[in-house]
């Protein structure tokens, strides 16, 4: 018998959902050609932030990074220390390989040019 313990997926799996995250404020502006999606990510660096569309689901996980001092013990902390998920379906078509995304002051835009089936379209009555 081994002491050595493997994890299976679904081990993996519960492990994950216990990982503690908080929903960020965020706005979305709509447009006739494009949405707009301002996710408020305090603490969170360029390179920490991921972007994920998958289907009709947008993914937005920002893992923020705090080293104290050593020995440093805060007497109170007004932002929690957990890292940000902010999962939204999608209900237009989006053209994927145009989404552009860039943060400024701890806000993370998203651009969403919408797909050509996704934008209206003005017919003439005759």
């Amino acid at each position: 018998m081994s002491n050595c313990m493997t994890k299976t997926d679904s081990e993996v799996t519960q492990a994950a959902r216990r990982e503690s995250f908080r929903r960020p404020h965020y706005e979305v502006v709509p447009g006739k050609e494009k949405y707009l999606l301002k996710v408020h990510l305090p603490g969170v660096a360029k390179d920490r932030a991921e972007i994920t569309i998958e289907k009709d689901q947008l993914l937005v996980v920002g893992r923020r990074k705090t080293q104290a001092p050593e020995g440093f013990k805060p007497v109170y902390e007004e932002l929690a220390r957990d890292d940000y998920r902010l999962q939204l379906q999608l209900n237009v078509q989006v053209d994927q390989d145009r989404v552009e995304a860039q943060t400024e002051n701890g806000v993370l835009t998203v651009t969403l040019p919408l797909a050509a089936a996704s934008k209206a379209k003005t017919i003439s009555v005759e």
